[in-house]
């Protein structure tokens, strides 16, 4: 079984969703503790990365991970609203 770590990164974008959509993010990502391959390998400079999608309230989100095999982590790197998600991720690993 894996560990969910949250970054600093991700602690700032958490903080400005609604309290609901937090806990929706929190329990959608319950999934990739037992499945941390569940969300889709991203393409390019960010090929390093997986991106897990749900939906919330008829609103898309992204969530930015990358797993640590050895160490059995899913480090959540960025979340958001799908809208300029990926122009986003793609400044934070410049």
């Amino acid at each position: 079984m894996f560990r969910r770590v949250i970054t600093s990164s991700a602690k700032k974008t958490l903080k400005r969703l609604s309290v609901q959509a937090q806990h929706a993010l929190l329990e959608e990502t319950e999934i990739l503790i037992e499945d941390p391959f569940a969300g889709e390998r991203l393409h390019g400079a960010l090929s390093f990365l997986y991106s897990f999608h749900f939906k919330f309230e008829n609103v898309h989100y992204r969530v930015a991970y990358s797993v640590d095999r050895d160490q059995k982590l899913i480090m959540i790197h960025l979340v958001g609203p799908r809208e300029n998600f990926y122009d986003r991720l793609l400044r934070m690993f410049r």
